[in-house]
């Protein structure tokens, strides 16, 4: 009896524990389709988007330095969102109707990786604005032709813009993707959806394409539309053709939203994946052009130009994710290519440092050009 008495009880502490009211079971996939469009209940990325509206009128601004001596101050209020400093001027081009910029309190200068860096790029660029009636020559910064370059050949406002594409686009909408799992998807709040939602609609919209995007449509035609790609979106079609960046950044953002819903985290999981792989190529296919079409170009100022935007995608890829096909080292080798002086890279018939950087691209990427 004794031991009969022991089984039962053993057999009775396993009926318990299997019952366990504290175990969680997985939320139930529910039933669901991918929309055409990200028209999703609860949808807000406001503060992203108006943050890639500032983008725009920051690097529209710094731009202006080849035909007037730029303000330190506008510069300061248009990266502190500060001053009033958005004027219609700078504003004209932000998307998704977020006019307002001033109003919002949202800036650039709080959501940044290296920061710092970023706005001494900016500072450089209100000093070569001086030069901007001198001819530009080696050793002496000035303009050449409509563009204005410092004494190596580099035109600032490009590699801030370009830059940017990481350190305010891609570092933040990995920071964001890599929260997800982590995030509550069960507290709903109105017009903004669970957190884990909210933080997947936030990094959408760093990506600076319109809930409508369209890979067919030709964005450069004659009226503008209001909702247009830009920034990093805005270089799918131009860059990322090839590689079909948009397309597949769309779709992984709208699937993975509607699985988010449906708690079918296995597909958005995946789909992070593919985000970040594609925004990432979409960079590197994008430096991989700059490094490669300057190449044939004879006019020194296309060239230039050219090579300062290869910079600012170099810069940007800094800020891939961890487990980026591009090694540390390639990375640093890719960045000490183009740190070197534009005029002695010009002077290279051979091209030997840039087809380096050609093949350290396509070593890491894939084919990304056609």
């Amino acid at each position: 009896m004794k031991t009969s008495y022991y089984v039962a009880l053993s057999f009775a502490a396993l009926l318990i524990s299997c019952t366990d009211s504290s175990i969680v079971e997985p939320d139930p996939v529910k039933a669901y389709t991918v929309p055409a469009t990200y028209a999703f209940t609860n949808v807000d990325y406001k503060e992203s988007a108006t943050r890639i509206g500032m983008w725009q009128g920051f690097q529209t601004y710094l731009g202006k330095s080849n035909t007037r001596v730029l303000s330190a101050d506008t510069v300061n209020y248009l990266w502190n969102n500060t001053n009033n400093a958005f004027t219609p001027e700078l504003a004209s081009n932000v998307p998704y109707s977020f006019t307002d910029l001033n109003g919002l309190g949202y800036n650039l200068s709080g959501k940044v990786t290296d920061a710092g860096l970023f706005k001494t790029l900016a500072d450089s660029t209100v000093y070569i604005s001086k030069f901007n009636k001198t001819a530009a020559s080696k050793g002496v910064p000035g303009r050449i032709d409509t563009r204005l370059f410092n004494s190596n050949g580099v035109e600032y406002n490009q590699i801030v813009a370009k830059g940017l594409m990481g350190g305010l686009i891609l570092a933040n909408i990995n920071a964001l993707l890599d929260k997800i799992p982590a995030s509550n998807n069960t507290m709903v709040i109105a017009g903004k959806g669970t957190e884990m939602e909210h933080n997947w609609d936030l990094a959408f919209g760093y990506v600076g394409i319109p809930m409508d995007y369209d890979v067919t449509y030709n964005y450069g035609t004659t009226p503008v539309k209001a909702d247009r790609p830009l920034a990093l979106g805005g270089y799918f079609a131009e860059r990322g053709n090839y590689i079909q960046a948009g397309g597949r950044v769309f779709e992984a953002f709208r699937t993975g939203r509607a699985a988010i819903t449906a708690k079918d985290y296995a597909v958005r999981d995946a789909a992070i994946i593919t985000i970040k792989e594609y925004l990432e190529k979409a960079l590197a296919a994008s430096a991989y052009y700059y490094v490669t079409n300057p190449q044939t170009q004879t006019a020194i100022d296309a060239k230039f130009h050219g090579l300062s935007e290869g910079a600012g995608f170099v810069a940007a890829l800094k800020y891939r994710p961890a487990n980026s096909k591009l090694t540390a080292a390639n990375y640093q080798t890719l960045v000490s290519i183009m740190n070197t002086s534009y005029y002695v890279l010009a002077e290279d018939a051979t091209n030997a440092k840039l087809k380096q950087a050609q093949a350290i691209l396509t070593g890491a990427y894939g084919q990304l050009q056609p």
